[in-house]
Parts: C-alpha cells; structure tokens; sequence
C-alpha cells in the first residue's frame, strides 16, 4: 500500500504563508532592546521566552507599519507562538533563540518540540514534522571574548518552515542516541529518545536570510 507519510508526501497539508519580515523600524527597536538587555544584566545570551516579548514590543513600535501581533505570554500553542497579521493575511510564527555552528559550512541549530505524545512513532512524527506550517523567526547569539573584550551578537534569521520538509519515515538512522535523517534541502533533522523524542534541526546557513549582525560590546 502507498504510504503517503513515509515517502515525505503530506496530503492535506496546510498552505504556508510568505514568510514574515521586521521592518527596519522593528529591527532598531529590537537592538535597542538587547542593549538595554546587557547594559541591566550583563552576562549572556537573551533566551528565547525574553526574545519573544522583545519581538512583540519591536513590531507593536512600527505604528505607520499596522502590523497586528497576537502573543500570549507563557503560552502553549504547538502551531505558533505568536501570529502576526498585515495587509489581510496572518503569519504565524515559531520564535526561536538558536545557534550559529561551524566556520566552512555554517549551519543554524534549532531545538524544537519534544515528541513524546507520539510515543517513538516514526509515521506521526514524520507526519507532523511535514506538515508544520509556522515559519521560524530565530535569533542566533554568539559571545565572542578576546584582546578587544566582550562581544555580544545577534543575527536576525528568516527560516522557510519549508525547508525543513521532505522528510521519510523509513529513512531515519540511529547515531549514537539520536535518530536522524537528510531532507532534499540538506538541512539535517534528529529526534533524541532520552530527551522525550525532542526534535532538533541544523539548517545550511545559504537556505536562510539573515540581517546584518547586532554587536553590542
């Protein structure tokens, strides 16, 4: 029988809206954010709960721009955690903090939900890993300490949710504790059994817009 899931097809699968951008308006108000953020505490990276607020704040800023944002904090939505609507359309939107790895081929690492409710199904966790719909707005961190002092950067990140498809029920293979699995796209997916099935993705940095760096010394 043709197993739609396991060979990365997902019929009836949700439209993804055109992929959400700050406004250079936002995106000042964000790094004004972060340095006000370092100037209180110092010390390291802004998680991924503070940069959701800083987000919001940062599109509620653009008033000529009447982008409506719909956030709730400490929310539990699986979809999105939060939905931004403009020129009659909304966007949702997974906000992510993330890692920039590797110096020839860097890639952006994501940590995502944790699968248990699937109880280790490759079929439902591939299917619902297909079938996301949420771009991703990440804010990778990177602190750097040397002969000119402490750095702190920001980079802005666009990932198309659809990047991360194409993914095969038959095709994930364990390494070490970990599952993992190549889409088409090159962005590897791994699922971690003893970390409650979570899932992680490490996304070519040419599959991603980014905006110029934010340093804040």
């Amino acid at each position: 029988m043709f197993n739609s899931r396991a060979n990365g097809f997902h019929i009836g699968a949700k439209a993804i809206s055109k992929m959400y951008r700050l406004t250079p308006r936002m995106l000042q108000d964000l790094e004004s954010s972060l340095r006000k953020f370092h100037d209180l505490l110092g010390g390291g990276r802004c998680d991924g709960w503070q940069l959701e607020e800083l987000l919001v704040r940062a599109i509620q800023s653009d008033t000529q721009a009447q982008h409506n944002v719909y956030w709730q904090e400490g929310g539990h939505d699986d979809k999105a955690d939060m939905r931004v609507r403009t020129n009659g359309e909304t966007h949702p939107l997974q906000i992510k903090s993330g890692r920039i790895q590797g110096k020839r081929e860097p890639k952006l690492v994501l940590s995502g939900h944790r699968l248990t409710r699937f109880n280790g199904d490759f079929g439902d966790m591939t299917e619902y890993l297909n079938n996301r719909t949420a771009n991703i707005l990440s804010v990778p961190y990177e602190q750097i300490n040397d002969e000119r002092g402490r750095r702190h950067i920001y980079t802005v990140s666009y990932v198309d949710v659809e990047r991360l498809r194409g993914l095969n029920a038959d095709a994930w293979t364990m390494n070490g504790k970990s599952y993992f699995q190549t889409n088409p796209a090159g962005v590897v997916s791994s699922l971690t059994p003893t970390m409650s099935w979570q899932v992680w993705w490490r996304i070519p940095i040419r599959l991603i817009h980014n905006t110029p760096p934010i340093v804040i010394r």
